[in-house]
């Protein structure tokens, strides 16, 4: 396992002694060698807010949060 991740380690050296200075960032790797459009939508909600309705058969909920058991201590 300490081999493993000293060659982790190793790699990330490598990458780290890379000079990008001058070398823009890419929104996505492909862009590298194509032109892409992003295809976004809108920002609407689609769906109807049915928070009370799924939360009538919870066994406890305060202030609109599921309330479960504690399990970590």
């Amino acid at each position: 396992m300490l081999s493993q991740l000293n060659g982790f380690f190793g790699i990330v050296e490598k990458m780290q002694a890379v000079d990008t200075s001058g070398v823009t960032p890419l929104s996505h790797p492909v862009a590298a060698i194509q032109d892409i459009a992003l295809r976004l939508r809108e920002d609407i909600a689609s769906e109807p807010d049915q928070r009370e309705a799924n939360q009538r058969s919870a066994p406890a909920v305060e202030r609109g949060l599921f309330l479960v058991p504690k399990v970590i201590e």
